[in-house]
């Protein structure tokens, strides 16, 4: 019974893993993105006392928060100017997208959670639900951080790379905001030790 759960497991896990590379594949700005920040966020989630099954969702949830992307069509998805606020209501709903194609898996409900809940902000003022607070999900509000720290400090077609340490100070300015104040330490303390180096130090070295 052991081996087959262990069986089992290896192949859920490869599962995913193809499916964020899927994802990764379609959307070409992100390539990486969506195995790193999985584990980042489980490292710090799993730092902060989470553990077992509660951390192999955040996990999982990481890894495919973006799968409701899928759903988007590609000229919204690839489109190099603004989107149209239409366009915009459409890329929002990736998260619901990706909650109703997660939850409809059981081994996978505790990571639709954090798909659900990955573009609320602490003070209420994110999308889809707007959801404040503790009301988001743990694992969503680690995540948060993690992917904005991503986001800044690699190379993306709306952005030039900065440093880890401009990425951190713009998370910080955001305390309370955007991110919840009693995690952004303890997840900016976990990156530092697991990012690359050569992202820590200079804005020159991320170009």
């Amino acid at each position: 019974m052991r081996e087959a759960l262990t069986s089992l497991n290896h192949v859920h896990s490869a599962t995913l893993d193809a499916l964020s590379m899927a994802m990764d594949f379609r959307d070409q700005s992100t390539s990486g993105h969506s195995r790193r920040v999985a584990d980042l966020t489980a490292g710090a989630a799993g730092r902060m006392g989470i553990k077992d099954l509660a951390l192999v969702q955040i996990e999982h949830g990481a890894l495919l928060h973006d799968i409701g992307k899928l759903k988007i069509p590609d000229s919204i998805l690839w489109k190099p100017a603004k989107l149209t606020e239409e366009e915009w209501r459409m890329m929002q709903r990736h998260a619901e997208f990706g909650y109703e194609f997660l939850s409809n898996v059981e081994f996978l409900k505790g990571a639709a959670e954090l798909v659900y809940s990955h573009h609320e902000k602490y003070d209420g003022t994110g999308y889809p639900r707007g959801l404040r607070g503790e009301e988001i999900p743990f694992g969503a509000r680690v995540f948060m951080i993690v992917d904005t720290v991503d986001a800044m400090i690699y190379k993306r077609p709306y952005n030039r790379p900065v440093s880890f340490h401009d990425a951190a100070a713009e998370v910080r300015r955001c305390s309370g905001t955007q991110f919840d104040p009693n995690l952004i330490e303890p997840t900016l303390t976990y990156l530092s030790e697991h990012i690359p180096e050569d992202r820590i130090y200079s804005e020159a070295t991320c170009r």
